[in-house]
């Protein structure tokens, strides 16, 4: 049974970082931080499983 990774959008991903919601945006434009993914319009998600991949210097 395959486990669906657990979604989280700029606000939870920027607590789960201890950083502001803004400097995952920065990142972001700069190519720098944790993988992300667009779905569409304006919506950014990021995986906890990215997450802590890019903590633990994984990406």
């Amino acid at each position: 049974m395959e486990v669906q990774p657990r979604y989280l959008n700029r606000e939870q991903a920027a607590a789960f970082l201890h950083v502001q919601p803004k400097t995952l945006a920065n990142w972001a434009c700069q190519g720098k931080g944790p993988k992300f993914r667009k779905p569409g319009g304006r919506v950014i998600l990021y995986t906890q499983e990215d997450l802590e991949a890019w903590v633990d210097g994984g990406e």
